[in-house]
């Protein structure tokens, strides 16, 4: 799923997620939140 407001990087067994809201500072909104949940999700569903 493509996002709007993070950048989500896996390699192995690391994941990297970014703030992508440079014009406001990266500060966080509830899209953010929605987004940051969204793939938080997705890695702890994942097994590895």
């Amino acid at each position: 799923m493509p996002y709007k407001n993070i950048i989500f990087e896996s390699l192995e067994s690391v994941a990297v997620i970014k703030f992508n809201r440079p014009k406001a500072l990266n500060a966080i909104n509830p899209g953010v939140i929605e987004e940051l949940n969204d793939v938080l999700d997705g890695i702890e569903a994942d097994a590895n």
